[in-house]
């Protein structure tokens, strides 16, 4: 029987879009995913698609101008969120729903301690003393794998290797035990050993206090290792959604056909590794029909004019393309 329990997070049809002296940028345009509790959502697409917009968009981090939530919802445990004032929200943001940043030398304040940082949400949020937050702080440094914690709870972010810095921002995020974590390209900074030894961390604190999490990211290895479910964006709008297995074994949707044949498999012999051809369309300058036409190598002649429908594939597997269509038109 199927799950009855609503999810932890529902986003439904929302639409953030940036108004320009050139014109309207549509930075997710409809978009639609849920998390439950204890779930890995994988968001992944290119540079641009609008996976950390959609981000933003949950934390009401949208700098208005020139950005603006035009419409939709953003359903948290029962609540939408669009209707929240600045002090709800901020009672939320770094409390039930955390976020770690791509690059934590632009997010950590240089003129703070580490442990000062890390206690300022317990401050804020769980009434913590200012002693009680260091102790917990050098706590938190502990359980993110930072040695001799006591010391480099004093530490400045200079101090720190990026490694141990995107640690910090894991303990920042993680301090007051959010339900959900949202981990915006968490390791494109660091080197491959680092990078999986930060993956490795966020799942196993995840298991820990069973939080939901949202990992943003265009490694498709990382996805493999760490989703239940994936949203494939493509400028501003989600082409494919499915569990990590459909995304990988039943992948409908030329895009993320391309995306999966791009990855490397050491255990088969390739001369060269499949691309997508051409590139993601001018944001001010969107195609009439649907937006990965231009480029797709099985398109037909409906979708140059027209949006594709959404068609499902199970529960929780649908894909936006004419090929599944009743409708289309046979190919050009």
């Amino acid at each position: 029987m199927k799950n009855q329990t609503p999810p932890l997070l529902e986003i439904k049809d929302l639409k953030t879009w940036f108004h320009t002296e050139d014109g309207i940028v549509k930075g997710c345009d409809g978009v639609n995913y849920s998390v439950n509790k204890g779930e890995t959502l994988a968001v992944v697409g290119e540079s641009g698609s609008g996976k950390s917009v959609t981000a933003m968009s949950i934390l009401g981090l949208i700098p208005n101008p020139p950005g603006e939530i035009t419409g939709g919802e953003i359903i948290f445990r029962g609540e939408n969120l669009l209707e929240m004032n600045q002090e709800q929200m901020q009672r939320i943001r770094g409390n039930s729903i955390a976020m770690i940043f791509q690059e934590p030398m632009t997010s950590l304040n240089p003129v703070m301690t580490v442990g000062q940082q890390i206690g300022e949400s317990l401050i804020l949020h769980q009434g913590y003393s200012r002693s009680e937050a260091k102790q917990k702080a050098v706590e938190l440094l502990g359980m993110v794998g930072i040695a001799d914690s006591r010391a480099r709870v004093d530490d400045y972010p200079h101090q720190l290797s990026g490694g141990m810095r995107q640690r910090v921002m894991i303990a920042i995020a993680l301090a007051c035990k959010p339900e959900l974590l949202i981990a915006d390209e968490p390791t494109s900074a660091l080197d491959v050993t680092i990078q999986a030894q930060i993956l490795d961390l966020i799942t196993e604190l995840q298991k820990k206090i069973g939080m939901a999490v949202i990992l943003i990211t265009h490694d498709m290895g990382v996805v493999a290792e760490t989703a239940d479910k994936v949203a494939v964006m493509y400028c501003g709008q989600i082409v494919e959604y499915g569990s990590v297995n459909d995304i990988f074994f039943q992948a409908k949707h030329p895009y993320l056909e391309g995306l999966t044949n791009s990855v490397l498999d050491i255990d088969e012999e390739v001369e060269m590794l499949e691309v997508i051809e051409g590139t993601v369309p001018d944001p001010l300058d969107l195609p009439e029909g649907c937006n990965f036409e231009p480029r797709c190598p099985k398109r037909l002649a409906i979708c140059k004019s027209q949006e594709p429908p959404r068609t499902r594939f199970g529960d929780d597997h649908y894909a936006h393309c004419w090929l599944y269509s009743n409708a289309n038109q046979g190919k050009e």
